[in-house]
């Protein structure tokens, strides 16, 4: 039934997250990528491995879509804040951008003020946090308190759920390095540094928690392992 339940929430969401951004509805946007999540929720702890593949490919197929043809910039990852109690993933027009956390909400999608132009993109629900969330019910952790490494973290419950082998990371001043092996998504490539798949979406959410700091994407290399290079931007005072 959490196979059942998790395959109709995606094709759902999928159907739905096309209608609303063709629509600029972010409300149907937002219901769709939503369903999309709890979708994935339901199969990650289903324990059918080879099917993340397979549920995946049209939700990643559909966001590059969107990615090339509007000619985006490499994602930002927003902690928790007042204006996003969940966080969120800025995806900017612009790679010189701005952004103002104290102008936007959970109802923001798409930020279109011409008269700033380097504000310019798109706001979407933190890719991952639900995940991320399932992580924190699962091991009845809280990061605040965990005494070890968000990445050690994320690391032990991506292991303990069969969706990656191990993750670490390497910090250099304000960059990060962050490596995956073993991931059990196969469809991914250096698009995912625009938008990235749930399972790496989480992981570079809960650096962004644990740091409380913006973290933007700087690169995205995919071979026998996935390296992630990000840097930290500062927190959200910066950016309000």
């Amino acid at each position: 039934m959490k196979k059942l339940a998790g395959a109709l929430l995606i094709a759902f969401g999928v159907i739905t997250s096309f209608k609303g951004a063709m629509d600029a509805d972010e409300k149907i946007l937002n219901l769709g990528v939503g369903s999309i999540f709890l979708g994935l929720i339901f199969l990650a702890f289903s324990g059918r491995k080879e099917s993340l593949d397979f549920v995946l490919s049209p939700y990643i197929s559909l966001f590059r879509k969107i990615s090339n043809s509007l000619k985006l910039s490499n994602a930002i990852y927003i902690p928790p804040c007042v204006s996003l109690p969940n966080g969120g993933v800025f995806v900017p027009l612009h790679e010189d951008f701005d952004l103002d956390l104290g102008k936007i909400d959970d109802e923001t999608v798409f930020i279109t003020d011409v008269g700033r132009e380097k504000e310019l993109g798109i706001l979407l629900p933190s890719f991952g946090s639900e995940l991320l969330k399932a992580y924190e019910d699962y091991s009845e952790i809280n990061f605040a308190g965990a005494g070890i490494s968000v990445v050690d973290y994320a690391s032990s419950v991506l292991r303990s759920l069969n969706l990656a082998r191990s993750v670490t990371a390497e910090e250099d001043g304000n960059f990060l390095k962050i490596k995956v092996e073993g991931m059990k998504v196969k469809d991914c490539s250096r698009e995912c540094e625009i938008f990235a798949c749930p399972i790496c979406a989480s992981i570079l959410l809960s650096v962004a928690k644990g740091s409380g700091e913006l973290l933007a994407v700087r690169r995205f290399d995919v071979g026998e392992r996935i390296e992630i290079v990000a840097e930290k931007i500062g927190g959200v005072d910066r950016w309000m």
